[in-house]
């Protein structure tokens, strides 16, 4: 009786382990988790188009503020975040263009929240990606806040008739 128990037991074990791993795969299949989104492809190599005129990312950072060096990381975290997410979303080509030319970022300030909203109108009238980030207000800064702006990418050329009037964070 105890050798038919314990080969009982080890085959209810086996089927359930098997019912449960062949449920969890239909599932996720299903779902498309294992479908993740189409990533942008990037070339190995690093042969620039037009080095005068590279894809860029800016950032502009509220200097009213007077967010700590961790704080204004963290909030230039979250726009570039954002800048690559609504740019997959919306203009694939040059999210392409911008990662194969490294991605480079770059920080200037501005005064004041009136000038970075000047900047995000500046940028839509020329039709260029803009993403404000606003914070939780959980440490340095009021809650809603708006502490940077992400500025693109988009060619060097246009984004300097944007914010090539800054001078750099």
């Amino acid at each position: 009786m105890g050798i038919i128990a314990s080969n009982s037991y080890l085959m209810g074990i086996a089927t359930g382990s098997f019912l449960g791993i062949t449920a969890t795969y239909i599932v996720l299949r299903f779902k498309g988790i294992n479908n993740p989104p189409e990533a942008v492809p990037i070339e190995e190599r690093f042969e620039f188009p037009d080095p005068k005129d590279e894809y860029r990312l800016i950032m502009a950072i509220r200097n009213d503020l007077k967010m700590q060096k961790g704080k204004v990381a963290a909030q230039c975290g979250h726009a570039s975040v954002a800048a690559y997410a609504k740019a997959l979303k919306l203009k694939p080509k040059t999210l392409q263009r911008w990662l194969r030319y490294g991605g480079t970022k770059i920080t200037v300030k501005v005064d004041n929240e009136e000038d970075l909203l000047n900047l995000d109108r500046a940028a839509k009238e020329i039709g260029v990606l803009s993403s404000i980030v606003r914070d939780a207000g959980q440490t340095q800064v009021a809650p809603g806040s708006r502490t940077v702006i992400a500025i693109g990418p988009a060619p060097k050329s246009v984004l300097d008739r944007i914010t090539g009037h800054l001078k750099l964070y």
